[in-house]
C-alpha cells in the first residue's frame, strides 16, 4: 500500500469514527470516495480497483455497513468497463448525488434468464438477499445474457423484504417477465465483477479481524479475574497470539487477491478463491474467539464485537463459501 493509500485510510478513519451507519454513506460521498472508480468524464476520480483498498479497510475496522461494495465497486466497475448511454447517465448520478445501486444475480444460487423479445429482453428468475434492493432506485441484474438495468417500478418486479443479521435491509427479488433494454455489460464481464467483489469483502473482513484483535487485547488488559488482568493468564495470551496470526494471514492474502485482479483469468481465480477460503476460516476463528473472551458482553449491542462477528458471518457465506471456493481453486488449478 502506498503512502497515499495510508493517508486516505487514516483520513476516513478519522472522518467516520463518530458517525452511525445511517450517516456513513453520506459522509463517504462528501469525501468523494463513492465515485472513486467512476471515470473522470462522468464526474468521478477515474482510479483503479486497487485504489479502493483503503476505503474497504477503513469500513472493516469501523464495522460500518454501507453500499460501497455494491455501488462503488461492482456497479461502478461494470458500468465503467462497458460505456453505454444509459450506464453513463447512471454513473453521473452516482458521482453527483451519491445514488445507490443494488446488484442482483451475482450469487451462485441466483439464476436470472434473459430472453430476447422484439427490440428488448424479458427477465425471469429470482435473486436472493439483494442488499439495498428496497432503497435503490436502480438495479443492475446479472443474467445469463449479460447485465441489465432495471428501475424500481418495473412491471413484473416483486420484492420480499429480508433483514440481514449484520443490520442491513435486503430483499428476495423475483423477475416475472420484467422488460429490459439492451445489456449494459456483457456476460463475460461478470466473472471479473465477482472476483473484484470477493477480493473487496476479503479486504473488509481483514479490517474487521484487526478490529476484533485490538479490542480483545484491550479488554483482556482491563478485565480482572482472581485479582489479576485476564490477559495475565497464559492460555488467554496464547489465544490472543493465535487471533493475531490469523488476522495477519487474512490481511496478507486479501492484499494478494487485490493484486491478482489485473492478472490472467486462471491466476486471478485461484488467488481470489484462496483468499476467500482463508478469510472464511480465519474470520470464524477470530470472531468466535473474540466473543468467547468477552463473555456475554461479546454479543451485546453496546460493544462492536457482536456487530463485527455478525458481519464476518455474513461475509463467510457471501459470494460463495469455503467449499465453493475450494472446488473452484481445484478445478482452476487442474485446468491450468
Amino acid at each position: 500500500m502506498s503512502f497515499d493509500h495510508h493517508q486516505l485510510k487514516d483520513a476516513l478513519l478519522g472522518r467516520l469514527s463518530s458517525v452511525g451507519a445511517n450517516e456513513a454513506w453520506r459522509e463517504l460521498h462528501a469525501a468523494g470516495v463513492t465515485s472513486l472508480r467512476i471515470p473522470e468524464a462522468r464526474g468521478g476520480l477515474g482510479l483503479t480497483f486497487a485504489d479502493a483498498e483503503p476505503v474497504l479497510e477503513a469500513l472493516g475496522e469501523l464495522c460500518l455497513p454501507t453500499p460501497f461494495l455494491e455501488t462503488g465497486i461492482i456497479a461502478a466497475g461494470l458500468l465503467a468497463r462497458s460505456p453505454t448511454p444509459e450506464g453513463d447517465v447512471l454513473l453521473e448520478e452516482m458521482a453527483r448525488a451519491g445514488a445507490v445501486v443494488a446488484v442482483a444475480g451475482l450469487e451462485s444460487a441466483d439464476h436470472v434468464s434473459a430472453l430476447p423479445e422484439g427490440d428488448g429482453w424479458r427477465l425471469r428468475g429470482e435473486a436472493k438477499v439483494v442488499v439495498d434492493a428496497l432503497a435503490a432506485r436502480t438495479r443492475l441484474v446479472a443474467a445469463d445474457a449479460g447485465v441489465f438495468l432495471v428501475d424500481q417500478g418495473a412491471v413484473g418486479l416483486s420484492m420480499r423484504p429480508v433483514a440481514t443479521i449484520d443490520g442491513r435491509m435486503a430483499a428476495d427479488v423475483t423477475f416475472a417477465g420484467v422488460e429490459a433494454g439492451s445489456p449494459i455489460a456483457p456476460a463475460f464481464d461478470l466473472a471479473l465483477a465477482r472476483d473484484e467483489a470477493v477480493a473487496a469483502i476479503c479486504v473488509e473482513a481483514a479490517g474487521l479481524m484487526r478490529r476484533l484483535v485490538r479490542d480483545t487485547v484491550g479488554y483482556a488488559k482491563q478485565r480482572r479475574q482472581f485479582d489479576q488482568p485476564l490477559g495475565a493468564f497464559q492460555v488467554v495470551q496464547h489465544r490472543l497470539v493465535d487471533m493475531n496470526i490469523q488476522a495477519r494471514r487474512a490481511s496478507a492474502i486479501a492484499r494478494r487477491a487485490v493484486m491478482a485482479i489485473d492478472g490472467g483469468l486462471a491466476s486471478r481465480a485461484r488467488m481470489v478463491s484462496a483468499a476467500k477460503v482463508t478469510i472464511c476460516r480465519a474470520g470464524r476463528f477470530v470472531g468466535q474467539s473474540a466473543v468467547q473472551l468477552h463473555g456475554g458482553m461479546g454479543m451485546t449491542e453496546e460493544l462492536p464485537i457482536g456487530r463485527c462477528f455478525k458481519r464476518l458471518t455474513v461475509i463467510e457465506g457471501q459470494l460463495g463459501g469455503a467449499d465453493h471456493h475450494l472446488t473452484r481453486f481445484s478445478v482452476t488449478g487442474a485446468a491450468a
